[in-house]
């Protein structure tokens, strides 16, 4: 089994802050640790593991270089179940029966759904559906809050951003529905692959529409910076695609979260 005795050392001369501080629960029963903690003491280690590089070429990260066609990783898998049972992240079946969705809300400047209201409003007349729209950036939940719908979610929509990388989070049978991927194809694709669920993304460029071309500060036309609005019927059309993926999957099957590191 995986210690908590463990201690973590944060590479910087400040107090550790984040939305994400609860995940360290997962890990460890200390106080996390930074270099301040040690400052003017010289500090020998009998045991010690450096992480890799943030974004570092050929890291640990998206767009991770494997072999094609890789998917289903093990040590996904495992740091997905590790995290959700040692945060105690209960799953709570279906009390109606309904697939439940979430809509992944942003509140930066770029890449906000326009029409967004319009859609949900669309999904809520469908009985079958139960639909929750949530931001998860700044303070409006907790990280454990946010896994607590993350995991007992069935379709989970979003546009491309951070936010997706709940995916790691989602049931076995779940789906992620990345609206649209801005140009930037493999990225989330990519991370739903290796995690093991179903990915879909608008596939009909003449079924949206972009506020403007967008406005990279440096590079100018970007898809990345811009606002958009989606075609009501095509976007539910995606989402019944991935509705029938959780009915043929989800029936049966008992999560075990005790795959731990």
């Amino acid at each position: 089994m995986f210690s908590k005795n463990i201690h973590i050392l944060v590479w910087e001369s400040f107090a550790y802050e984040s939305a994400f501080s609860d995940t360290f629960q997962a890990f460890t029963m200390h106080p996390i640790w930074n270099l301040n903690t040690f400052r003017g003491q010289v500090v020998c280690f009998n045991d010690i593991i450096l992480p890799l590089l943030p974004r570092m070429i050929f890291g640990l990260y998206y767009n991770t270089p494997l072999i094609d066609g890789c998917e289903n990783s093990g040590l996904f898998k495992a740091f997905s179940q590790h995290v959700l049972h040692r945060l105690n992240i209960d799953q709570k079946p279906s009390s109606n029966g309904k697939i439940s969705i979430t809509f992944l809300s942003r509140s930066t400047k770029y890449r906000n759904v326009l029409n967004e209201d319009e859609l949900i409003n669309a999904l809520r007349n469908y009985s079958q559906y139960e639909v929750k729209k949530v931001v998860y950036s700044g303070n409006f939940l907790t990280f454990k809050e946010q896994l607590k719908i993350t995991y007992n979610t069935d379709i989970f929509i979003g546009m491309h951003g951070a936010g997706l990388t709940h995916l790691l989070f989602l049931p076995k049978w779940a789906v992620l529905f990345e609206l649209y991927n801005c140009e930037d194809e493999h990225c989330y694709k990519d991370l739903a692959r290796l995690r093991g669920v179903k990915y879909i993304t608008w596939r009909d460029i003449n079924k949206f529409t972009m506020q403007d071309k967008g406005h990279h500060p440096d590079q100018g036309a970007h898809a990345k910076f811009t606002n958009y609005s989606f075609d009501k019927d095509e976007f539910i059309s995606l989402v019944e695609e991935a509705s029938a993926h959780v009915k043929k999957y989800k029936h049966g099957y008992s999560p075990n979260l005790h795959d731990e590191f």
